[in-house]
This record gives C-alpha cells, sequence and structure tokens, in this order.
C-alpha cells in the first residue's frame, strides 16, 4: 500500500431513512415527469400486469418475480388507485420511497476477521460473483478494475458529474469523467466494493475476497439515495445473472412490499443477500430495512477492540457482527479513504460468502449457518453480536494446521413427522455428512411437550448419506409431542434439532344422528343491483341463505364463466352478506350464479340475469 495515497479523513454520516432528493443526470421520459417518490408500486397476482398497465397515467418500470408475483410501477389517479384497492388481483398498493447509504467510516478488519489467514491459505473466492447494490463502483481503480464485471445501473441512478446534492457527504464526489453508467459518483460504492473484493495485487488495500467478480449494481444516485422501485429491480437483475452474493450497505426505517418481492425472488434462486444493520444506535430493536428481512444476513459494526460501535444499530435479527469503526478501503479515484458505519461492516461478510462458496459451500442456508458457527463471541448481548464476529478462516478451516483429517464426523438433521394419526407416527431424519467412516447408527428420541424426550426408537444403520424413519405407537391422542434424530459413529455423534407435531383427537361417536340424512342449505334472497362505471362493469349480489342443519359453510357468486367471483365463509343456520363482482368493460346482459354448500357437502345453486350499463 502506498500510504502517500491515503487520505485519512474520518467522516461518520449516519444515514438511515429514506432519502427525498430527486433524480439527476441521464434520466428515461418517465423519469423526468416527476419525482420518484409520486410514483405508487402496485403488486399483482402472477400474470396480472395489466391490471395495473391499464390502470396507469404512465408505467415507469414493470418487475416480474415469477411465482411470488408481479409490481408495476408508476404514476396513478387517486381515482384508479381506488379502483385497484378493489381489484381481487391486486396483492398491494404502496408508495415509492427511498433508501440511502447506511453512513460511513473503515478497517484493519481483515485481520480482525482472519480473512488475512483465509488468503495466505488460497481461500480467495475466486470464480464467485459479488453484486455490490450501492452508489457504483470506480471503473478504473488500480485495486479494483482486475476484479471487475458487468456492471447495472438504474433509470434514473446512473453515474453523473453535477451531483446535486444531498445529505450524503454534501452530495457526490464531484469526479470529472463518467466512465460506465454504473461508475461512482460518490464514494460510498466503491468503499464497500474494496473490503468485499480489492484485488491482491500490491496496490493499495487487500479485500476479503481478492479474486472474487464484483458486479456495480447502481441502485443510490450521487446523493446516496434511491427509490424503492430502482432497488428492486438491481436486485432482480443481478439473482437474473446468477450473481451468488448481494451486498446492501443502505436501508430505510420503513418496510417494502416491492422490495420484499424482490428479496424472496433472489432468495429462490439461491442468492446469499448481506445487509448493513443501520447506524441508528445507540437503540436496542431498531435494526433497519432490509436487514431485518428474514433472507437477509443483519450486520452489526464493531472496532479494532472488538467493542460495539456507538452507532451500530442492534437488534433481534443482527446475526454477525464485522469490524465498522474507521475502516480503510477504496475510493474514486485511486484513491483511499477511512470510513465508519455498518455499510463497512456489512462487506467483510459478503466477502466472507464469496470465500466459503468458492470453498464448495454453495447452498444459500448452508452458507448463512457455517459463517454464524465460525464466529467468534466476543462478549457482546446475543442482539448486538448476533453469532459473533465473523471469523473467515474459521468458516472455511483454514488454519493450515489440520490435524483431524482423519477424524470421523456425522451431521443430523430432523425432518417432520408424518403419517401422524390418533395413537401412531412416522419420525423422520437424514444424516447429512459422514466422512471418514461408512457407516452411521441412527435413532429417534421422543416424549411429551414440557417433559424431557424419555423414549427412545432404534431406526437402524445409515450408509452415506441419506434419510431415515421409524414409526411409534402407544401415543395418547390430541398430544403434542417432542422428538428428535439422533446419529452416532465409533467417534462421533450430533444430534438434529426439536420438532413437535400433535396426534389427531379421538373421534367421538354419535349414537343418534349416524342413520340421519343432513337437508340442503336454502338461498332466502337472491337480488342483484347494477354498481358499474364506463370502465367497468359491476353488479352487487345481496343474498341471505339458511340451514335447517345449522351447518352452513360457503356462499359463492360468479360472474358469467367464472371472470369474477367472491366467496364468503359462513356457519350456522342464517347468513346473510354483498359480493361485489366486476369485469373491465363486459357491460350488457350477464348471468350471476349464486351458491351456498353446508359441511356436510349438500349445496344449492341459482342463477339470475341483469344488464349492466
Amino acid at each position: 500500500m502506498r500510504g502517500s495515497d491515503i487520505s485519512r479523513r474520518r467522516i461518520l454520516q449516519t444515514i438511515g431513512g429514506a432519502g427525498v432528493a430527486g433524480f439527476v443526470g441521464t434520466q428515461s421520459t418517465a423519469a423526468q415527469r416527476a419525482d420518484p417518490l409520486e410514483r405508487y408500486i402496485v403488486g399483482v397476482e402472477p400474470g396480472r400486469a395489466e391490471v395495473a398497465r391499464d390502470a396507469a397515467d404512465e408505467v415507469y418500470r414493470v418487475l416480474d418475480f415469477d411465482g411470488i408475483g408481479q409490481a408495476v410501477s408508476g404514476w396513478y389517479s387517486e381515482q384508479a388507485l381506488d379502483g385497484l384497492r378493489n381489484n381481487p388481483n391486486v396483492r398491494y398498493i404502496e408508495e415509492n420511497g427511498k433508501m440511502q447509504a447506511h453512513g460511513q467510516e473503515t478497517p484493519y478488519g481483515i485481520e480482525v476477521t482472519d480473512a488475512d489467514d483465509a488468503i495466505d491459505d488460497g481461500e480467495t473466492g475466486d470464480g464467485v460473483s459479488v453484486a455490490i447494490l450501492d452508489t457504483g463502483i470506480d471503473a478504473q481503480h488500480e485495486t479494483l478494475e482486475e476484479n471487475l464485471g458487468e456492471g447495472w445501473a438504474a433509470d434514473g441512478a446512473e453515474c453523473t458529474t453535477d451531483c446535486g446534492g444531498g445529505p450524503f457527504g454534501g452530495g457526490g464526489n464531484n469526479i470529472d469523467e463518467c466512465l460506465a453508467e454504473w461508475d461512482d459518483d460518490n464514494d460510498h460504492g466503491t468503499h464497500v466494493a474494496g473490503t468485499a473484493a480489492a484485488a491482491d495485487n500490491g496496490e493499495g488495500v487487500l479485500g476479503v475476497a481478492p479474486d472474487a467478480t464484483l458486479h456495480a449494481v447502481k441502485v443510490l444516485e450521487c446523493d446516496g439515495s434511491g427509490s424503492f422501485d430502482n432497488i428492486a429491480a438491481g436486485i432482480e437483475w443481478s439473482a437474473d445473472q446468477g450473481h451468488e452474493v448481494q451486498n446492501m450497505s443502505l436501508g430505510s426505517d420503513s418496510d417494502s412490499d416491492v422490495v420484499d418481492d424482490a428479496l424472496e425472488y433472489a432468495a429462490d434462486k439461491g442468492v446469499v443477500m448481506i445487509g448493513s444493520a443501520g447506524n441508528d444506535g445507540e437503540c436496542t430493536d431498531c435494526v433497519g430495512y432490509p436487514a431485518r428481512h428474514p433472507e437477509v444476513i443483519a450486520v452489526s459494526a464493531t472496532d479494532e477492540d472488538d467493542e460495539l460501535a456507538s452507532f451500530s444499530s442492534t437488534g433481534p435479527e443482527v446475526e454477525l457482527a464485522a469490524p465498522g469503526v474507521d475502516t480503510l478501503s477504496t475510493i474514486p479515484r485511486d484513491d483511499y479513504d477511512e470510513f465508519s458505519g455498518t455499510s463497512m461492516s456489512a462487506p467483510h461478510v459478503a466477502g466472507a460468502a464469496a470465500t466459503l462458496i468458492a470453498n464448495g459451500t454453495t447452498d444459500r442456508e448452508a452458507v448463512r449457518e457455517e459463517l454464524k458457527e465460525a464466529a467468534d463471541d466476543i462478549g457482546l448481548d446475543d442482539n448486538e453480536q448476533g453469532a459473533g464476529r465473523l471469523n473467515v478462516a474459521d468458516a472455511v478451516d483454514a488454519d493450515g494446521e489440520d490435524d483431524d483429517d482423519d477424524d470421523e464426523s456425522v451431521s443430523v438433521s430432523t425432518n417432520e413427522a408424518t403419517d401422524v394419526s390418533e395413537t401412531a407416527a412416522t419420525l423422520n431424519g437424514e444424516v447429512t455428512e459422514l466422512e471418514n467412516t461408512d457407516e452411521s447408527e441412527v435413532a429417534f428420541e421422543y416424549g411429551e411437550s414440557g417433559g424431557d424426550l424419555s423414549n427412545t426408537v432404534d431406526a437402524g444403520t445409515v450408509s452415506g448419506t441419506e434419510e431415515f424413519n421409524e414409526s411409534v405407537d402407544g401415543l395418547a391422542a390430541g398430544t403434542e409431542y417432542e422428538f428428535r434424530a439422533v446419529a452416532e459413529t465409533g467417534e462421533d455423534s450430533d444430534e438434529g434439532g426439536v420438532l413437535t407435531f400433535t396426534t389427531d383427537e379421538e373421534e367421538e361417536e354419535d349414537d343418534d344422528d349416524d342413520d340421519e340424512e343432513s337437508t340442503a342449505p336454502v338461498i332466502e334472497t337472491f337480488e342483484l343491483t347494477d354498481a358499474s362505471n364506463p370502465q367497468w362493469a359491476r353488479v352487487e349480489v345481496d343474498w341471505t341463505v339458511s340451514d335447517d342443519d345449522a351447518n352452513l359453510d360457503e356462499v359463492t357468486s360468479v360472474l358469467k364463466d367464472g371472470v369474477d367471483s367472491e366467496t364468503s365463509s359462513v356457519s350456522g343456520d342464517s347468513a346473510a352478506g354483498l359480493h361485489e363482482l366486476e369485469e373491465r368493460g363486459g357491460h350488457g346482459e350477464v348471468e350471476v350464479t349464486l351458491t351456498v354448500t353446508d359441511t356436510d357437502g349438500n349445496e344449492t345453486s341459482d342463477t339470475k340475469t341483469i344488464t349492466l350499463q
């Protein structure tokens, strides 16, 4: 590292809330139409994007999350929004918020987390793609350029040399030229990228995973803020490229449905997602979003002495801690600086995830668990450090002194019980790892919940990694039981997690009613009212039903041959209600069918016709 090239500004910006600055630089026509905060995002069922597109004054972006659903971002009138709120195909409507970078400062963190030991042992993250969802990455930095892969910039977040101002560092870094749309016009993204994967090339600083491939996903503008829809689009784009790791050193106080969709989409594709916990400390239970999302690994910040950073957010969602105080890393152009913030701690974990994946652990949940299992307990509370402070070398067993290569080891997991009846159940387990031995003895321990697992049933011998099961009987009806799988070799043993199941309730004999047939329910009233407007054909269905056996179950109204329907759950001997059915266009004569069913499977239907104006 060339010490003369490293400036020693110590900057701490606590940026945790949603940003309000407008888009700058090159923008699409839609982006120029209005401030992004004036957009609404409409989440719809899979394949029903046209519902939101047709209602929009102007569409900004359509996001497709496969089976999760779609989301349409755009500008809507209040009348259109009211209509969408009543549409059964609409899952949510939210205002378009913003996220921004979580503040700044720098690390020595490579040594504290033993990442240097892992690198010395050849664990460098080679071949793994790490997406940095941030303000971009310097496209020509001396210690980043060789690790840069394809980048992407959201509309309105493209690099600019004329920043419009904002809360982060006064509004951009005033670079003279944008070398790519995803070039960094702020410093934050480049700093994060350097911590995760600065190259081991003799220049500047060393990253946690120096051979990983970095991808700039520029979702934040030069002022450090970015809109919900742009951030969701960046998560989606990165997941579609097959990136294994996403680092999100950004956040807001409020959640977002469209970002939730994107996170679930990325999780379905196996992406390991890392989020900075936020800089709202000192506080409790204040982890920001998206770090607090269940699919994201939330990272708090510590200092060189393994003390919790005074600014770090904490809470039950924190899973790991990492250095985030005065951490040294890269900034544009060929420069270096010390920043502080949980933004700086998160990329340590992103680099560690890349190292672990390159080492052969590719399942996203396995990566998550192994990082936590290898973490060092530094004496902080669980809501401050989670599983502990990151230890990269232990995560990949890179200590260079493995004397236990020939030791036997076994790991087992407990799976859900099946075939549960009043007095019996099948218990299930799986040997997930078996090393240096050919077989393992397996069994189950079980007992009533709240007591000891005092009963044991042998499940035999398994060879290799495979599932196993065993049936148990003589159980009490209507009772909750706990159980776990256990496995043992000659030298090692393991216990799976404890799961529960509840036996079925004992059936009561009915001496009086076995031979009596139940009667069908009755439609007492069935009235149709035209509630249409020029765009939508709507009909209100006013109904009352009854049943002499007092076992009503459901009432369903169907427009035409299933164009729209609504079902109400009912019970007892009588019920009344109002259904609203609709179709875009579709005016004229239509049929509506009303059906009432009871719990014995009896049903009664009636069909009426109405002309919708």
